[in-house]
């Protein structure tokens, strides 16, 4: 029995520091930081649930974001502009009666960085793709999947930006 005890203990110190030794952590449990302190804001549409999400992941990496409209922005503060941001869905799949059995999300959104007449990131298409299978009884559930979807893949396009801000050096 001590030998099992003692067997099982080994197993398990071995793998926690083969995790912790790879750099393992779990999906979104880092905080995601920037070379910036300060940024300028712009966004076609600011009140957008992606933009409210990007403007929260920035203040938590510790900028901090001024809104701005174009024409308006500061040539000396770095300036984060996203623009084109959709959210398509097309079925994949028909099943028998001529009906969606599985829809394809896209969630795509254009960024670019810019330090006056400098450009610091190119003009980028930034997107997530999920597909999903469709419940025809179930019409009510299919709805509260493809948002529940959409804020996943929300999360994951800010993910995306935050690592492409964190790669940026704006010296």
């Amino acid at each position: 029995m001590t030998q099992g005890v003692a067997l099982r203990t080994l197993v398990v110190s071995t793998l926690l520091l083969v995790l912790s030794s790879c750099g393992f952590s779990l999906r979104g449990s880092d905080v995601l930081s920037t070379n910036f302190t300060e940024l300028q804001f712009y966004s076609e549409q600011p009140n957008s649930d992606l933009a409210r999400l990007l403007r929260r992941s920035l203040g938590s990496a510790q900028v901090n974001v001024s809104l701005v409209n174009l024409g308006e922005e500061d040539s000396n503060v770095v300036l984060l502009g996203i623009a084109n941001e959709s959210l398509v869905s097309r079925p994949v799949t028909i099943n028998p009666r001529a009906r969606a059995a599985q829809t394809e999300l896209r969630l795509s959104v254009d960024m670019t960085l810019l330090l006056g007449e400098q450009t610091l990131l190119e003009p980028e298409t930034l997107f997530v793709e999920r597909t999903y299978f469709q419940d025809v009884e179930n019409i009510s559930g299919n709805q509260e999947e493809a948002e529940i979807i959409s804020a996943e893949m929300r999360r994951e396009l800010i993910n995306q930006m935050m690592r492409r801000l964190a790669a940026v050096n704006p010296n």
